[in-house]
């Protein structure tokens, strides 16, 4: 893993924001990556990966719960 400026990393924990339309999440304590150079926060591929998940579920089951759509479908009963 590198940074686009070329400065050295130095490996550590960081956080993570992000806002929807109906929320607001933060994931802290995640390992990182940042550059010693410009200050870059970087992630590891897998844990990008596992944010990803999270944030689209968090977006699904937000979606949920303001619009009123069941979560399950009624014919399934």
């Amino acid at each position: 893993m590198e940074c686009t400026c070329g400065g050295m990393l130095t490996e550590g924990r960081s956080s993570y924001s992000m806002s929807g339309e109906y929320y607001y999440i933060v994931i802290e304590d995640i390992p990182a990556y940042k550059c010693s150079r410009c200050g870059k926060i970087l992630f590891q591929d897998d844990v990008v990966d596992k944010i990803k998940a999270l944030l689209k579920r968090v977006d699904r089951d937000t979606k949920e719960i303001i619009t009123g759509t069941p979560s399950v479908h009624t014919y399934d009963y």
